[in-house]
This record gives C-alpha cells, sequence and structure tokens, in this order.
C-alpha cells in the first residue's frame, strides 16, 4: 500500500512539472502567479499530511533504529551516501555548474537550468531554515523517538537539535528535481516523463537517510518534499512567464530580441 502512494505521488509530482511546457505555448499577456492553485494545493496536503503522520512518527522511527533496519550494511551504505546530499552540497554543485557554464559560454539553455535549480535550491532552505528556526520541533533522537511532539518555538534557531520540522535535506533535493523536471518539460515533455520519476526518486533518498539516521521524523520529510517541490515549481514558472526579469538579466543576461528594420534586415540585440 505504502508503495503504490509513493508511486502515485511521484506520478502526480512528474505530470505537475511537465505542465509549463503547456503554458509557455499560451498568450504571454496572461502571466501564471507565481504561487497557483495547485501549489497551495500541495502545500496543503503537505501539512495535513505531515499533521496525520506526526501519529505514527514514534513508531516509525523505532521501528528504524531496529536491528532488522540497522544491522543492514547495505541500508547503511545508501544512507551514508544519501545523507552527503544536502543545502550545501546541492547548492555548491549548482553554483559551480552554473559558473562553469558561464565560463566557458555554454548555451544559454543551460547556464538557464543550472541558475533556475540552484535559485530553489536557495529559496527551499531559507524557507524550510525559517520555519524550523520559529517550531523549534526536536529531533527524534533528542527524546528517544518517544516524543514526537516535543516543541521548543524560537529553539530551534540556536540549537540543531530542535531543527527537525520541516526537513531541509528533502526541502532541497525536492526543490532540485522539480525544477530539473520543469525545466526539462520546456524543451521536450516526453524527456521530462522520464527525467520526472528518477529526479524525484533519487530526491527521496536524503530524507529518508535522515530518518534512518535517527535525525527526522517522517512527517519533518513529508513536509520538506511538499516544499521543495513548490519551490522549484515557483521559480521556473515565475523566471519563464517573466522573461527578461532583473534576476536574469543580472545572473543569466538579457534575452535575444529580433529587431526589424527595412534597409538593415534583422538585427540582434539584447534587453538591459
Amino acid at each position: 500500500m505504502r508503495r503504490s502512494v509513493a508511486l502515485v505521488i511521484l506520478a502526480v509530482l512528474s505530470i505537475h512539472s511537465s505542465l509549463p511546457a503547456q503554458a509557455d505555448s499560451a498568450s504571454g499577456s496572461r502571466r501564471p502567479p507565481v504561487v497557483t492553485w495547485f501549489d497551495a494545493a500541495i502545500l496543503g496536503v503537505g501539512v495535513a499530511g505531515s499533521i496525520a503522520l506526526m501519529g505514527s512518527d514514534e513508531r516509525i522511527a523505532r521501528e528504524l533504529q531496529g536491528d532488522q533496519w540497522q544491522g543492514n550494511s547495505g541500508f547503511q551504505d545508501v544512507a551514508d551516501v544519501a545523507g552527503v546530499v544536502n543545502e550545501k552540497s546541492l547548492f555548491a554543485a549548482g553554483l559551480v555548474t552554473y559558473g562553469i557554464a558561464r565560463l566557458v559560454r555554454a548555451p544559454r539553455t543551460t547556464i538557464d537550468i543550472a541558475w533556475h535549480t540552484t535559485e530553489s535550491i536557495f529559496i527551499a532552505s531559507a524557507t524550510a531554515t525559517v520555519a524550523r528556526g520559529l517550531l523549534g520541533r526536536s529531533r527524534p533522537f533528542v527524546t528517544s523517538g518517544s516524543n514526537a511532539y516535543d516543541y521548543s518555538p524560537g529553539k530551534g534557531f540556536a540549537e540543531l537539535r530542535y531543527r527537525a520540522y520541516p526537513s531541509i535535506h528533502a526541502a532541497s533535493a525536492f526543490a532540485t528535481a522539480s525544477a530539473l523536471t520543469a525545466e526539462t518539460a520546456r524543451h521536450s515533455r516526453r524527456a521530462a516523463f522520464v527525467v520526472g520519476p528518477i529526479a524525484y526518486s533519487l530526491a527521496s533518498l536524503p530524507g529518508l537517510a535522515r530518518m534512518y539516521g535517527d535525525k527526522h521524523w517522517a512527517s519533518d520529510v513529508f513536509m520538506g518534499a511538499a516544499l521543495g517541490a513548490v519551490s522549484g515549481w515557483a521559480t521556473v514558472r515565475y523566471h519563464h512567464h517573466r522573461p527578461n526579469n532583473w534576476l536574469d538579466r543580472v545572473f543569466i543576461g538579457g534575452v535575444p530580441t529580433v529587431v526589424a528594420d527595412k534597409e538593415l534586415g534583422l538585427v540582434w540585440g539584447f534587453k538591459f
């Protein structure tokens, strides 16, 4: 049952990420809002679903710390690798990719994807950081997995132990997956249906690794995933429905436009 639910969620995320390809063909005069009703619904599902999961958080945490899971070297190896994939490593990878693309004068599409993905990681991570600081939810190991309702509002800003909800690992990973899938869909919807499931499946690993390591409750990861997915979608939607916005002008460059002239023919120009 859990696997079926997971597959349905991945399918919904992948299908939604392919929609910008359709929207781009519409009239440019009607810009969609940065955060749509679907985005709001996903965030609502994230909040409601995570609250519902809190009733099972303790049982899930205890089960994951049992010998059945902790004694498996294969699970430990995967968790060790996936746990390294966090907001810092993803943001650094995005910046490096963006920097190299600018340095070698890569096609604008490459620079575009690198920058927007990096931006979505930053937005998701920053939002999660503020939420975690305000809520101050303790991590499972603080109470030995016995109290999923241990909150100390504001304490998350001062102590790492009280920065559980939402998971910043899950938020940054899903922001990466949703941005990459949405950007891919702008060029090929068919490719997006391949990239989406792979990207979202890989994005689920860091959060699961943190649960395995007793650093996060299941509800933390669920909310982090919802937050990250919406961050990626909103970032790509904002930039591609508002061409030549100031962020793109600064970090990517002006959008090339064709200027017609009766005597000189066509001249390429850039808006700054």
